[in-house]
């Protein structure tokens, strides 16, 4: 260690003590959030740590992180997929997500392959213990102590060695309130500004959000949910809150976000309440609501003066298998009681605002946080994932929403005509013009949104204009020379990977980050957590003036085939289906062979509902057989494209990003990280 290291050590050491009262008759220095004194001073005077000390951070044996482990099984699993969408966002080449569980033992880890070897050494690996009495002040660890979202920055942290990390940390909560675990965004080398660690902070807090919220769902799946807020367009967005309603009409769940809502100091205030004490609306014409028309929003007043709100409610999971075709009559209490109360119901007056997947979720709230700031979006996903849908809800969320959504197709148009559609050009601008011109996408998009369907497959001559448009704010139709100046915003999508068209020469890297204010990438329909609901949707809007039921069977194949059309070919499935059905109720045998599995009369098996193999393997989340399949299935994968990951990724549909965690998830490193 150098003399320079050793001083700033030693100053270091001296800030802690000072801060902490260990050094009462020396001045303390620059002030300090009162969070990390008290956290600094807990260290030393309970735990008897010393900030000089060498940082070693205790870990549990095998057979006790497997428990802690299995203890926090649900919580795993709901966070995984949040933990490597956060990370592809925020991550970088050297940064880490964490989830450690209330006792401030590590669980999980998504990183950068490359890292891992540093992460293991800082303690900062699945079964190391970073509560405050082994690891002092840091991010898990003091979050889990203050039960709130923090940020401790490099020399805050009270050992030495890990002066160099800055730790974003945020609480995730069971729905009584008490503590699940912490989730954390962990920068290795972070030489950025504390300010600047705010962003960070912000989007940690909101996965963490994502996971108390499917938590909290998937703890009420025989209860009535039912999500409000005081505006019709946030409800289905991380911004409403959660009841969970029992057959009686009484709250048996309430998440913080609905608490506050209603004005209640938290939920124990309003379980076991009636939704009548709340809401001025009986309990006839509330149940008479949720039984017909679920997952519609509808206004109502609330009890207490001036107050209003808008509902959206779904039905217990049971009840929704139940009309979707079950036909036993094992409908859930809730349900049941529900139903046995219902009267005719007025009409809904908006459509469902969102999905209840956590990664569409997210990119809802991201998207919301900056579509009126004048920041592009780019969409990123495979063919089918509903990239335009996204594109319009957004549109119809922000500020532009009385304006034209105008959408292009890159990919649909001849590069000939290319330009003169998104341009415009003048009468006689060429051969076959119209008299007296056409004005362009861009221009016809003007106080509106440009939706760039495809753009991987704009032609270069094309994407330079567009840059200019871009900068200049201002088009020139051909033929012309007066420039128009339009108020443009951009949403841009596109299933390839850009920064690889970039390194072949394909798109420019100008125009990607002109187009790239946020990406929001789109998980393939077999990655969905709201698949079920998915499917039970497109039954009821495929089938218009008459839903198609499910049977439980042909629920099954559809639930457990791989969807590499994701949603165009899910609707067009039940199109078909709808189409092939006398009676309404969709059948196994109004399958496509390849989604019949074990329950058709093909006795296929039920790999066969997964094509290809490889395919299968990214989505394989479990067991000890399915994975050893998907890392040889993988494996062949990468060896015929001589490991060439974005040729890999281009052949399953998938990005690098997602092509990379599922890589990481079998344990498959390429050769450079080996």
């Amino acid at each position: 260690m150098t003399s320079e290291v050793h001083a700033e050590r030693d100053a270091h050491t001296h800030r802690i003590r000072s801060h902490a009262g260990a050094l009462p008759a020396t001045r303390p220095g620059a002030a300090a959030p009162e969070f990390l004194v008290a956290s600094w001073r807990r260290c030393i005077e309970d735990y008897g740590l010393q900030p000089q000390q060498p940082f070693a951070a205790p870990a549990l044996a095998g057979d006790a992180l497997g428990q802690a482990r299995e203890a926090s099984q649900r919580l795993l699993r709901i966070a995984r997929p949040e933990m490597s969408s956060l990370h592809a966002q925020i991550g970088g080449s050297h940064g880490a997500l964490l989830l450690a569980d209330a006792d401030g033992v590590l669980l999980d880890r998504v990183c950068d392959p490359l890292q891992q070897d540093l992460l293991d050494r800082l303690g900062l690996a699945p079964g190391f213990l970073c509560d405050e009495r082994h690891a002092g002040t840091a991010g898990p660890g003091t979050c889990l102590h203050e039960g709130r979202a923090l940020t401790v920055y490099r020399d805050e942290h009270f050992f030495w060695d890990l002066a160099g990390l800055s730790c974003s940390a945020a609480p995730i909560r069971a729905p009584d309130g008490s503590m699940l675990g912490v989730l954390d965004a962990c920068s290795v080398q972070c030489r950025d500004s504390r300010e600047s660690q705010r962003h960070t902070t912000l989007l940690v807090g909101m996965s963490a959000r994502l996971i108390e919220r499917v938590y909290f769902t998937g703890s009420f799946q025989q209860h009535w949910l039912v999500r409000l807020h005081e505006r019709a367009e946030l409800v289905g967005t991380m911004r409403d809150g959660v009841l969970a309603i029992d057959g009686d009409c009484r709250i048996r769940g309430a998440d913080a976000q609905a608490a506050a809502l209603l004005g209640s100091r938290g939920a124990a205030d309003l379980v076991g309440r009636d939704i009548g004490e709340l809401l001025d609306i009986g309990r006839a014409g509330f149940c008479s609501r949720a039984t017909r028309m679920p997952c519609r929003v509808w206004p109502v007043q609330g009890q207490r003066a001036g107050s209003r709100y808008f509902l959206s409610v779904r039905p217990p999971q049971r009840a929704a298998l139940a009309s979707a075709g079950r036909d036993d009559g094992a409908e859930s209490a809730a349900c049941a009681s529900l139903r046995a109360l219902a009267a005719d119901a007025p009409a809904g007056e908006v459509q469902p605002a969102a999905a209840m997947d956590p990664v569409m979720a997210h990119n809802l709230w991201c998207a919301e946080q900056i579509m009126d700031k004048d920041i592009n979006i780019l969409l990123q996903g495979a063919t089918g994932t509903g990239k335009g849908t996204l594109a319009k809800d957004i549109h119809l969320r922000s500020a532009r929403r009385g304006k034209p959504f105008i959408a292009m197709c890159c990919a649909a148009i001849p590069e000939a005509l290319a330009e003169s559609e998104l341009f415009g050009y003048e009468s006689g601008a060429f051969t076959g013009a119209r008299s007296g011109g056409m004005r362009g996408k861009i221009v016809a998009s003007d106080g509106g949104t440009l939706f760039l369907d495809e753009i991987g497959d704009m032609p270069l001559s094309l994407q330079a204009r567009l840059l200019h448009v871009l900068e200049e704010r201002e088009v020139t139709p051909l033929g012309s020379t007066r420039p128009i100046p339009v108020d443009l915003h951009v949403v841009s999508a596109s299933n390839h990977d850009l920064p690889d068209l970039i390194e072949r020469g394909l798109f420019r890297q100008d125009l990607y980050y002109r187009l790239n204010g946020i990406t929001l990438s789109l998980p393939a329909l077999r990655e969905r957590q709201d698949l079920r609901a998915l499917v039970v949707e497109a039954c009821r809007s495929e089938g218009g003036a008459r839903p198609l039921r499910i049977e439980p069977d042909a629920l099954a194949c559809l639930l457990h085939y791989a969807w590499p059309g994701n949603m165009r070919e899910l609707r067009n499935v039940v199109r078909t289906a709808h189409a092939l059905s006398p009676d309404g109720v969709l059948r196994v045998e109004h399958l496509p062979a390849a989604l019949r599995g074990p329950f058709g009369p093909t006795g296929a098996t039920r790999a066969g509902l997964r094509a290809p193999s490889a395919q299968a393997a990214l989505a394989a989340e479990s067991g000890a057989r399915s994975a050893q399949h998907g890392y040889h299935d993988m494996t062949a994968l990468l060896q015929r494209h001589r490991w060439n990951i974005s040729h890999a990724a281009a052949d399953l549909g998938v990005s690098r990003n997602t092509l990379y965690r599922h890589m990481h998830r079998l344990g498959i490193r390429t050769t450079r990280e080996s």
